[in-house]
């Protein structure tokens, strides 16, 4: 154990990545979250009866990182990756927002529901206050931490401090691999899709 923990410290002092969040081969731990938005809204549940051991993407945001946990850069970021999880109905994701104050961060989303506009099911978590569930270990140096899982195991792991697009074509890759999929390719002439 402190072996890991010294490697993912020199890890991030090199590279300048934090590590946050289960690792890759981890056990996906359970939480308890409000469902914001999507079909459970209102209601408080268990992420691990929702992802039910399938392909799953969780996307953590950060209250640190700005207003309640978003920021333009990870807006960006966001978009593409909620567009593709919506498309896919076998992926089971979830926005959560990490957060000590749940009234603050619901009066956020509702005031920015129309401009962030997700598909995918956004929740508050509930248990860790403003550090998240303890079990999960995530940094607040960063704005968004991603874990994509099958099986309830963490296959691929991205603590975002500053999101990009080229971090969605990532992530969206690793969901894709998940799925079995390839993962989209990129319009070469657009750039308003690039990122």
């Amino acid at each position: 154990m402190l072996i890991r923990a010294t490697l993912l410290l020199t890890t991030a002092l090199f590279t300048g990545d934090f590590p946050s969040g289960p690792q890759v081969k981890d056990k996906l731990p359970d939480f308890k979250a409000h469902s914001y938005a999507g079909p459970d809204a209102g209601k408080e549940f268990k992420i691990l009866d929702k992802t039910k051991g399938g392909p799953t993407l969780l996307i953590f945001m950060h209250p640190t990182a700005g207003e309640n946990g978003i920021t333009r850069p990870g807006l960006q970021f966001l978009r593409p990756v909620d567009k593709y999880a919506a498309e896919n109905n076998k992926l089971a994701t979830q926005i959560v927002w990490v957060t000590g104050d749940k009234e603050k961060t619901e009066a956020f989303l509702k005031r920015a529901e129309t401009s962030l506009n997700f598909q995918s099911p956004v929740s508050i978590c509930l248990d860790g206050g403003k550090d998240g569930p303890a079990t999960y270990g995530l940094n607040d140096k960063v704005q968004i931490t991603v874990l994509v899982c099958k099986d309830n195991q963490v296959v691929a792991n991205f603590a975002l401090a500053d999101p990009s697009g080229n971090d969605s074509r990532k992530v969206i890759a690793a969901v894709a691999k998940v799925l079995g999929k390839d993962p989209p390719k990129e319009d070469k002439k657009d750039p308003k899709k690039r990122g």
